[in-house]
């Protein structure tokens, strides 16, 4: 067998293995960790460290996912893995693409619902769908206030006509005001004949 044909076989085994832990630490945390540990592969290693760190809660299994994060996308995977971010507002800095920068923000924003992010994130189209998901989690009228403030219209006319739709509100000029600046001929249309 090649060598090539071993590592991809070993990688297949280790995210299998990695997809298991959480099952296992319910039972046993320590014998968990142990399979964690014997992984070869780094991202299903950070995977399997990341599903400790949100079953136990303890942060040393998440120090260790990003002692061996090498990369933007692991430094992504950690963000987008971890259920609780409160320890992970500082690992978007280590990410150098900043489009990746950006969808880590936009992960902790929709995870924590901290608007102090939104000024963090740079594109507006990512922002733009946080924030419209965000509108959707949030209570009446807060929710009205975050579609107000999204940037790119096609998603706040989208965050309005969800809102319109939930809450029963006439919001008719809000949404022709906010389909009117979409530049995009296609989305305008599509929303005209959504709404």
């Amino acid at each position: 067998m090649p060598i090539e044909d071993v590592d991809i076989s070993r990688k297949i085994k280790d995210s299998e293995l990695a997809e298991k832990v959480r099952a296992v630490a319910e039972k046993d945390l320590n014998v968990a960790a142990k399979v964690v540990e014997s992984l070869k592969d780094r991202d299903a290693k950070i995977f399997g460290l990341v599903c400790l760190y949100n079953f136990s809660k303890d942060i040393k299994f998440l120090d260790d996912a990003l002692a061996i994060a090498e990369n933007d996308d692991d430094f992504l995977r950690i963000v987008e893995y971890s259920e609780d971010v409160s320890e992970l507002s500082d690992v978007p800095l280590k990410i150098k693409s900043r489009y990746k920068r950006d969808v880590a923000y936009s992960i902790l924003l929709e995870k924590t619902g901290d608007m102090n992010l939104v000024s963090k994130i740079r594109d507006l189209r990512i922002l733009s769908a946080s924030m419209k998901r965000i509108v959707l989690k949030k209570p009446y009228p807060e929710n009205l206030s975050i579609a107000r403030m999204i940037p790119e219209p096609y998603y706040r006319a989208l965050a309005l006509i969800g809102i319109s739709e939930k809450e029963k509100v006439d919001l008719k000029a809000e949404i022709n005001n906010a389909v009117e600046q979409i530049k995009n001929p296609a989305l305008r249309r599509r929303l005209r004949e959504k709404y």
